[in-house]
């Protein structure tokens, strides 16, 4: 097998399983064993922190492309897709893992450096949306990033809450308040 095989099968079996089980719970030895090699060849082609780092990154961009609702063709339905998908059951674990890297990028630079990235580009898509609504009509906005970064604080302060039960707050609250809020930072043209 060509080197950019085995290292894009350790990547692949590496972001199946955070994706699946979270980071903090997947070791080494269960991405060689999904990998069906042994740690002695993981280890030749990655450290463990370059490994994760990169399977992180394949997650959290692949759930990022999931909550942008890039199916949508209006800003409107795209942020509505956005919405939706913020406090959806089905993204838990993705969100999860949003957590657990956060946790683990404090002691890890690759992770924090991976972490960082996926931030930035979700709140440069966030004000793109913002932005492109503003420019199509649909709403007023002077500072797309501004409100995507407040919108973006919002709803983890809201997932918090939801992820620990306290305080008790339903799935379709949390949607509700962060439409609130977008409404406010983006107020719809009349």
């Amino acid at each position: 097998m060509r080197k950019e095989d085995r290292r894009e099968e350790l990547v692949a079996a590496a972001a199946e399983l955070i994706a699946g089980r979270g980071l903090a719970s997947v070791r080494t030895r269960d991405v060689t064993a999904r990998a069906g090699v042994g740690v002695g060849l993981l280890n030749h082609y990655f450290t463990w922190s370059e490994l994760r780092a990169e399977a992180l990154g394949r997650v959290l961009g692949q759930g990022r492309d999931r909550l942008l609702g890039l199916g949508a063709t209006t800003p409107p339905a795209r942020r509505d897709a956005l919405l939706r998908a913020a406090f959806d059951a089905g993204n838990d674990p993705l969100w999860q893992v949003w957590v657990e890297a956060g946790e683990a990028a404090r002691t890890d630079p690759a992770l924090a450096r991976v972490l960082e990235a996926a931030m930035d580009a979700f709140v440069a898509d966030v004000a793109a949306l913002i932005a492109e609504g503003a420019a199509s009509g649909d709403w007023t906005c002077p500072d797309p990033e501004g409100a995507a970064i407040r919108l973006l604080a919002l709803h983890d302060g809201l997932l918090g809450h939801l992820m620990s039960g306290v305080p008790a707050l339903t799935r379709e609250e949390c949607m509700a308040h962060l439409a609130h809020v977008f409404a406010l930072e983006c107020p719809a043209v009349r």
